[in-house]
């Protein structure tokens, strides 16, 4: 009884561990946070996606801290500049990046380890 209480115990856990997190409705993750925050502050012409121009601007906002992670990035070879952020970021290739495409990219980047998305 006890080795099956234990097996059963450890093949719990195991599973646990394996299964993918599918966040329940209504709860936003950071990377949505993050793209939406940006859409909301980069969109001068308000048409819902950045063009690569409007992406662009985000380094104008960067602050000592964002300076310091680019900094950081370039010494460690994993800094990407806005415009080859931008071609990885546009699945579509439409030269449009919407609020979905940008949360993707900023969690594949988070994901992968590659850094903070700057």
């Amino acid at each position: 009884m006890k080795k099956i209480f234990v097996l059963l115990f450890v093949a719990f856990f195991v599973c646990e561990a394996e299964a993918k997190y599918n966040a329940p409705e209504g709860i936003v993750s950071r990377s949505d946070k993050i793209a939406n925050w940006q859409l909301d502050e980069l969109d001068t012409d308000k048409d819902g996606k950045l063009s690569l121009d409007e992406f662009k601007r985000k380094v104008d906002n960067y602050g000592r801290e964002e300076r310091r992670n680019v900094r950081r990035a370039k010494k460690k070879g994993k800094y990407m500049s806005p415009e080859q952020q931008f071609k990885a970021a546009d699945a579509d290739e439409d030269g449009l990046l919407s609020d979905e495409e940008l949360a993707d990219f900023i969690r594949k980047q988070r994901d992968n380890n590659e850094g903070i998305y700057y």
